[in-house]
């Protein structure tokens, strides 16, 4: 790897990796190279963070990048036409067979020197998008040298460029050399330097300054309390807003809605500024808040009463809603900040890029108040196609399935079935919460599903599923990070094997307590959070063949499984008026994870049977036709079955999946 390359790659993960600094696919870098008469450049809608060698960029030929800002015949074509031949004429400039669009913004650092980073900072943008911004610019940084240049807004891609080259020529004019700083009118901060460390020394040092003047602003400034209800309040509260947003916003997206909820410092002090009501008022102050949240933030007074909070929040998205540009976020007074998608990647970027405008917003409001973008600048960024291909690949890849997007809670997630039924459901696009008394064990099958490459996103977590309380935190973490949940596989379990006159009360009493009170207690909180969000939902025990035959010297194990496949029986009934359905899987002996025989448990299984090895499978299987082990798989797809739409109208049934070997017993 070149050293131009490493450069590259090095200041664009420094700056990524701030969410202050760029969000999402947003910003970009470029280095020079080749003697200046090539450029790498980050391709667009790729995050800063994710670029390494070979992903994320373009080498283009610089005099070519520059010639499109030049062509009068292109700057008079029709918007529409001269958009598509801009983007033809960027990819015809690409000199290297890597994959990707170069930035739209390419031209823009062709026209710059060496290394160019282009950056959306929080708090720069305060100025940018301030009605007072530009006199506080002028007394931060009168005395920068080379002077800094400042662009009124003008539009993104090629109109900018345009802009840029006419500006640049005037600059050069006055001052003989380009300019290291430039400000981009509601919009960003773009650092030009020949040297990579100086540009990300300038950005921080640019950012710092602003920073510094905002909170002597914010010092001087009354502020109310941010004063957060407590926390079981708070809980409540959360839950019924995210079910409502739930509700609404799969009917906006045609499929299911995550919702994640925040109330970190960026959020609290924007709730403490006096007019921030007339704050969420203000239009969109840069494109990343149209491509990525849409709109502005929803604002929600929230009624006393607990059970009109999702009533007021329905009506509120009603009020706001407008088909594709349906606002994505939602600011609850006194709580906190809410936003919806369709997928967790773009959730993460939603997220990120309304705290940051309200960081943007916090700021502005201390220098004369925000000015948002115009109307006219707003439709065309929603109808740009650049912007839409940006949106497209923060959103991610979807699949088919008809679980794609629903969140579901495995229970004993970090090994053997749970660990099975996990990686199956995540391949479907199912976002799975992995819950495990050992973390560690959770954490390699969240690394699995992600080596896997799978659709679902894995939420590792610790829980103790015996614990109310721990169960309840587990399930409020998920209601704040995902919205809720709409499955639960109940699969956590123990077996302790020993003769009846031998068994231990401890033993007895540790199965009991983990594979009944663990199902009961996981499984209410589950249904409360389904009946609250009333879009239905799957409830799916995971039992085992020994629940309806049993298996010697498992007196507990025998037990708890046949209570299990009861338990669900009645929550079957319990539930069905919210169109909660309530399954029961009842494996067979599930060797391995894989086609491969486990000879331990062979030879265990062919001792409790006083029977040779070679007779176990026959011994368990019996029927020539399905002399075949069972694997994790074959549950999985089995758990995938009945929470899936084709299996709508089955409820309080057990699935017996054993390769007949309760059947030939």
């Amino acid at each position: 790897m070149d050293q131009d390359l490493k450069d590259l790659l090095r200041v664009s993960n420094a700056v990524g990796g701030d969410t202050r600094l760029v969000q999402g696919g947003g910003g970009n870098t470029s280095v020079k190279t080749d003697a200046g008469r090539l450029m790498y450049v980050k391709a667009s809608g790729t995050g800063l963070a994710q670029m390494r060698e070979g992903r994320g960029y373009r080498l283009v030929d610089v005099a070519q990048c520059t010639a499109l800002v030049e062509d009068e015949e292109l700057d008079a074509a029709p918007p529409d036409e001269r958009e598509a031949a801009v983007l033809e004429r960027l990819i015809d400039s690409c000199v290297d067979d890597l994959e990707g669009r170069p930035s739209v913004e390419t031209s823009l650092h062709a026209m710059l020197d060496r290394c160019v980073v282009h950056t959306h900072p929080s708090v720069v943008n305060g100025l940018l998008c301030a009605r007072e911004g530009t006199e506080a610019l002028a007394g931060l940084f009168a005395d920068l040298d080379p002077p800094y240049l400042y662009i009124e807004y003008a539009g993104a891609g090629y109109t900018l460029a345009r802009r840029m080259h006419a500006e640049l020529a005037e600059y050069r004019a006055r001052q003989s050399r380009l300019p290291e700083v430039i400000f981009l009118e509601n919009h960003g901060l773009f650092v030009s330097t020949s040297d990579a460390d100086r540009a990300l020394a300038l950005t921080s040092e640019i950012a710092g300054a602003i920073e510094a003047a905002a909170d002597r602003a914010l010092d001087e400034a009354e502020l109310s309390s941010f004063l957060p209800p407590d926390t079981a309040c708070e809980d409540a509260v959360v839950a019924e807003v995210a079910a409502a947003m739930r509700r609404f916003y799969a009917g906006v997206f045609e499929r299911p809605a995550l919702v994640c909820f925040a109330n970190d410092e960026a959020v609290a002090d924007f709730l403490r500024i006096p007019q921030v009501r007339e704050l969420c008022e203000a239009s969109p102050l840069i494109p990343d808040q149209v491509v990525y949240c849409r709109d502005r933030p929803v604002w929600i007074e929230l009624p006393g009463e607990l059970e009109r909070v999702q009533q007021r929040v329905a009506e509120a998205l009603k009020g706001a809603a407008a088909g594709v540009d349906t606002p994505l976020c939602v600011l609850v007074d006194g709580v906190g900040l809410f936003c919806a998608a369709a997928t967790p990647k773009l959730l993460d970027v939603v997220s990120a890029t309304m705290r940051a405008i309200l960081e943007t917003l916090s700021v502005a409001a201390h220098f004369g108040g925000p000015r948002g973008m115009s109307a006219d600048a707003i439709a065309f960024l929603r109808a740009w196609e650049v912007e839409s291909f940006r949106r497209r690949l923060a959103t991610g890849e979807g699949t088919q399935e008809d679980l794609a997007g629903k969140v579901a809670l495995v229970t004993g997630a970090g090994s053997g079935l749970g660990r099975g039924i996990s990686l199956c459901l995540a391949r479907k696009g199912v976002h799975v919460v992995l819950a495990d008394i050992d973390e560690e064990s959770s954490g390699e099958t969240a690394r699995r599903i992600r080596e896997e490459g799978s659709s679902g996103r894995p939420c590792p977590v610790r829980a103790d599923v015996t614990s109310e309380s721990a169960v309840n935190d587990l399930l409020q973490r998920v209601i704040r990070e995902l919205g809720g949940v709409d499955i639960l596989i109940n699969c956590a379990g123990i077996a302790p094997a020993h003769p009846l006159v031998d068994f231990p009360l401890d033993d007895w009493r540790k199965a009991v307590e983990l594979n009944l009170t663990g199902y009961f207690v996981v499984a209410r909180e589950a249904a409360r959070c389904m009946v609250r969000q009333g879009t239905g939902g799957n409830i799916i025990n995971i039992s085992s063949k020994s629940g309806l035959y049993p298996s010697k010297h498992n007196s507990a194990y025998n037990a708890t499984k046949a209570a299990q496949v009861h338990l669900a029986r009645g929550w079957a009934l319990d539930l069905a008026e919210h169109g909660i359905r309530v399954n029961v899987v009842c494996p067979g002996n599930v060797f391995t994870e894989s086609k491969i025989w486990n000879e331990e448990y062979i030879a265990a299984a062919a001792a409790s049977k006083g029977i040779k090895p070679e007779e176990v499978i026959p011994y368990y299987i019996g029927l020539s036709a399905l002399k075949q082990e069972i694997t994790w798989d074959d549950i999985g797809e089995a758990v995938a079955f009945l929470a899936s739409a084709r299996a709508a109208k089955i409820t309080g049934q057990t699935l017996v999946v054993d390769a007949g070997q309760v059947f030939v017993r």
